[in-house]
């Protein structure tokens, strides 16, 4: 029978697939441009047993009979509602000629039938138990069997997970189930009471069975299952085409198993990756390692006060975006405005930020105020500040140090009440032994310091930068494979965040499947020769007591305290012992 389904304009689609897609994005099968319906809303799928009507995904609303519902079966003449569309499921004539078999009779028809009815399960997300027992049932229907039931066997323990009729203890403990299992091959009894040793098994007695084929049935690392499959005193025996098609069935089923397991533990990681991210997101920042979390609560602490900031930190790591949550947090009245001292030229930067009166220079037809005067009551970001012009930090210092601006062209100082927030990628102290940087500038920028830390030292959180970027996305793409998730782990990434991204979203856009491979990241080694772990190890442990000493102002005393070991460790793990 030809089935239709009537749209809300009133259009009347036939389903001639037995699996329909629903939802708002033009590759649905089933387009409703309604505001309430999702780009993936619902399935429509047709097995042996009729419609039924599934919800895609979470905050999908699939409404049948005025209640809201995760599957439910629907039959002709059933109304229900997807998102704010509602549906009707209807029948039409008879489709098919007289001439035609119908639909199931021939072994190879049923073969595909009960393939079909499997696949739109998978499709519409359904349980792994309610998958397997589809598979022992197919595999009944496909063999003609009268009885059949699916043990499963993780070590010595056995449990029947489903069956066609009732399944006596003895039948599980059997000799042709052992056999199977020990095996791993599939096992045909054609005429049991020409066997001798089986004629007296207890699944054979129990279930007073003529002939039996047992199955053996595993999915990825879930535990071995088993399919027996036995015909009764009146049936034919079970042929050897009948256990090429059972084999074919369920190795079939083997890898349509598998591929549920992955899609649930795909999408169990990325619920996982949600929850997470949503936690460890800060103002626009994300990251939930040590690093960040002191880096949290740094901001915190510092946000309400009024003292100057300088963020220090790698290109790329988001001191910017570490720039804003300071303002967000600090309850000024008035705006962040930002200036990326590298970018613009010496008498540009002078003018944006100072202002000027009319005439002060060629082309000034007006006054114009500047961007310190733009920031009275907020935050002025000065971006790179280690790239401003010598010649202006005199006058920058002046408008930090007093809180007032002169325009260019004016003699009068003007008051400002402004934070400000630096950042720079340089050592600035270098810069002031340079002589490129003033010292006093420096003290006056620097009252609080703020390190942003480089993205290698921030364990996972790549991993959930990467989920969220990929969300952001919005492709086909919804995860990384494993190898692409240990080389997101493992790479240094010179660019951070920044790199992190650019290579998350085109990888996005180029990927050709639901999982981003090793590949789509065009991650390449840096070349260098891997060095053993001891003496990787040693070289870091004399790096970091060395950076200790430098942040103990060169006190090794205070440094091996801060550590907590011995003096005489420090001197061991800086080749200085005698």
């Amino acid at each position: 029978m030809l089935f239709l389904l009537t749209l809300p304009d009133g259009r009347r689609v036939p389903l001639e697939k037995p699996v329909v897609s629903i939802g708002s994005d033009p590759a649905c099968d089933i387009v409703l441009p309604d505001a309430g319906v999702k780009a993936s809303h619902a399935l429509l799928f047709r097995d042996e047993q009729g419609w039924t009507i599934s919800a895609a995904g979470k905050g999908c609303d699939v409404r049948v009979r005025g209640k809201r519902v995760d599957s439910a079966p629907v039959t002709p003449g059933d109304v229900f509602v997807v998102g704010r569309a509602t549906l009707t499921l209807g029948g039409a004539q008879e489709a098919r000629s007289s001439s035609e078999p119908a639909f199931g009779t021939a072994p190879s028809s049923r073969l595909v039938a009960v393939l079909t009815g499997f696949a739109s399960r998978l499709l519409a997300q359904r349980p792994s138990v309610e998958l397997l027992e589809a598979t022992m049932r197919g595999l009944a229907e496909v063999t003609g069997a009268d009885v059949g039931f699916l043990v499963s066997v993780e070590g010595g323990q056995r449990q029947v997970l489903c069956a066609t009729g009732p399944v006596p203890d003895a039948a599980v403990a059997d000799s042709l189930v052992d056999q199977v299992v020990a095996s791993g091959t599939p096992v045909r009894v054609e005429d049991v009471a020409a066997d001798a040793a089986l004629a007296g098994a207890p699944s054979v007695v129990a279930l007073r069975l003529v002939s039996a084929l047992v199955l053996p049935l595993r999915a990825g690392a879930a535990p071995l299952h088993a399919v027996y499959l036995g015909r009764r005193v009146g049936s034919p025996p079970f042929s050897s085409v009948h256990l090429e098609e059972a084999m074919a069935l369920s190795s079939l089923a083997a890898l349509l198993l598998a591929t549920s397991e992955e899609l649930t533990e795909l999408r169990a990681r990325v619920d996982n990756l949600t929850q997470r991210i949503s936690a460890a997101t800060f103002e626009g920042l994300i990251g939930e390692s040590h690093a960040m979390r002191a880096l949290y609560r740094q901001v915190e602490r510092l946000a309400p006060t009024s003292l100057h900031v300088l963020i220090q930190g790698e290109t790329g790591t988001g001191k910017e975006e570490v720039a804003r949550a300071l303002h967000r947090r600090s309850g000024r009245r008035g705006r962040l405005v930002a200036i990326n001292c590298a970018a613009l030229p010496e008498s540009l930067i002078e003018r944006e930020l100072f202002g000027h009166a009319r005439g002060a220079f060629s082309g000034a037809g007006a006054d114009r105020a500047g961007l310190v005067e733009a920031a009275d009551g907020g935050t002025l970001f000065l971006d790179e500040i280690g790239d401003m012009p010598f010649a202006l930090q005199s006058r920058l210092l002046r408008v930090v140090q007093e809180r007032e601006v002169t325009r260019l062209g004016e003699s009068r100082p003007r008051k400002v009440d402004m934070r400000v927030i630096s950042a720079t990628h340089q050592p600035l102290k270098e810069r002031v032994a340079q002589g490129s940087f003033r010292e006093d500038l420096l003290y006056r920028l620097d009252e609080v310091r703020v390190d942003v830390p480089p993205l290698r030292e921030r364990g996972d959180d790549v991993l959930l930068i990467a989920h969220h970027v990929l969300k952001q996305e919005g492709r086909r793409a919804r995860g990384f494979t494993q190898k692409a998730t240990e080389a997101l782990r493992g790479h240094p990434f010179p660019g951070n965040v920044r790199e992190l991204v650019s290579r998350v979203r085109r990888a996005a856009i180029l990927a050709s499947g639901e999982l981003i491979g090793f590949e789509d990241l065009e991650l390449e080694s840096d070349g260098a020769p891997l060095v053993p772990l001891d003496e990787a190890r040693d070289a870091f442990v004399q790096r970091y007591v060395r950076e200790a000493i430098a942040r103990s102002g060169g006190s090794k005393k205070d440094a091996a305290r801060a550590l907590g070991i011995g003096l005489r460790s420090v001197f061991r793990y800086l080749g200085e012992e005698d």
